[in-house]
């Protein structure tokens, strides 16, 4: 590992854990057994270093979710997978959710996070609105159904401390991922078949 990679891991596990005001670069230096001149002359700053950690988070993720936004098949099927692949990327990247969460109660880089979220956000709302007409408009419009799933899913992760004090069991486990997911499933199914059914819908009308 190079030690640009070893101060970015070292970074990321500090800015989730704790966050990006209550680290310090004295800090990533230890943890990473790099000096602080290295990591300004790879990063210049620690908001620079943020930034990057942030980004490479940002790269995997539009990467999953956009491979499954372009596939082909029925609509259902492919939101299904959407929902598996942000659920399964979420778990494996748990600081990610933290960091995500923090800067969006209050902290300094909201604007890059939302620019990075627009694109795939606009694209998932095309995908439904594509396949379901009645999501154009109204109280199912797709752009609200996207942020209603967006928020039962990333509150999950988001929300960890909680979710382990309200759960019954381990609400990290296998199965309760499992379960977790299985919920999603049939609250979207609901939503599509609300979709499918909605008078609103000038394309079933005679």
């Amino acid at each position: 590992m190079t030690t640009r990679d070893r101060i970015l891991e070292s970074a990321d596990a500090l800015f989730g854990e704790v966050g990006f005001d209550a680290t310090t670069t004295r800090q990533i230096a230890e943890a990473s057994g790099a000096n602080k001149a290295l990591i300004h002359y790879h990063f210049a700053s620690k908001e620079a270093l943020f930034h990057a950690v942030l980004e490479r988070y940002y790269d995997r993720l539009d990467q999953v979710l956009r491979v499954v936004l372009e596939e082909r098949g029925p609509v259902r099927e492919r939101l299904s997978r959407l929902v598996d692949a942000y659920v399964d990327f979420l778990e494996q990247n748990r600081s990610f959710s933290r960091m995500v969460q923090r800067e969006a109660s209050g902290g300094r880089h909201v604007e890059p996070i939302a620019a990075r979220m627009v694109p795939t956000f606009r694209g998932g709302v095309a995908v439904i609105q594509s396949a379901f007409p009645a999501a154009r408009t109204g109280d199912l419009e797709a752009a609200q159904v996207l942020i209603s799933f967006y928020g039962m899913i990333v509150t999950y992760f988001t929300y960890a401390p909680i979710v382990e004090a309200l759960w019954d069991g381990e609400p990290f486990g296998p199965e309760a991922l499992s379960q977790r997911k299985r919920h999603l499933y049939r609250m979207l199914e609901l939503v599509l078949t609300a979709l499918e059914s909605d008078p609103t819908d000038d394309t079933r009308r005679p």
